[in-house]
């Protein structure tokens, strides 16, 4: 695990599988922005038993608050396969828990674990142009607003315009 101050994250285990997949599929939880589709439980068993959640290509891990309870979710995956990036997601999944720094810490814990494990020079976010607590998120974490991606994202019904976020790995080596 990665602990920081206030959250820490860590892999998946078999036994957070049924409270991941109802936070999974708690679609009122989501919020506006991100994809509102349910997973099945088997779908969601079959993807754990076969790489645990973590790969190069695609990784899951749990944000977990200082008494070790579950509270959000983390994940990192190869979007465009000739770039030399990730992407990253993170969602805290109670309300109660937001706007309280977690999203920010545990994008933090998550940037220095791909930084520090991987051979990757970019990571890189996006984010709905709607979306201001996810835009802050990523400037906190020292991220860098690239461009916009016009009706780039579906959800909820609507499309949305994305901003794309990235951090290079020098300047995350020098603590920007």
């Amino acid at each position: 695990m990665l602990k920081g101050a206030k959250v820490g994250i860590r892999p998946v285990r078999s036994a957070d599988l049924p409270f991941l997949y109802e936070k999974m599929n708690d679609l009122e939880s989501i919020g506006d922005y991100l994809p509102s589709v349910f997973k099945s439980y088997p779908e969601l068993v079959s993807e754990y038993e076969q790489s645990g959640f973590l790969s190069e290509s695609l990784s899951r891990l749990l944000v977990v608050d200082e008494t070790g309870d579950v509270i959000g979710l983390t994940w990192f995956f190869t979007s465009v396969p000739y770039f030399d990036a990730l992407e990253v997601g993170y969602r805290i999944f109670d309300v109660s828990h937001r706007r309280k720094g977690y999203a920010t810490e545990a994008l933090g814990l998550l940037c220095k674990y791909i930084f520090e494990g991987f051979r990757v020079n970019r990571i890189e976010i996006r984010v709905a142009t709607e979306n201001t607590s996810s835009k802050k998120v990523a400037i906190k974490c020292g991220f860098e607003l690239e461009g916009t991606h016009r009706q780039a994202a579906f959800s909820k019904g609507s499309l949305h315009d994305m901003y794309s976020f990235a951090l290079l790995r020098d300047d995350w080596a020098s603590g920007i």
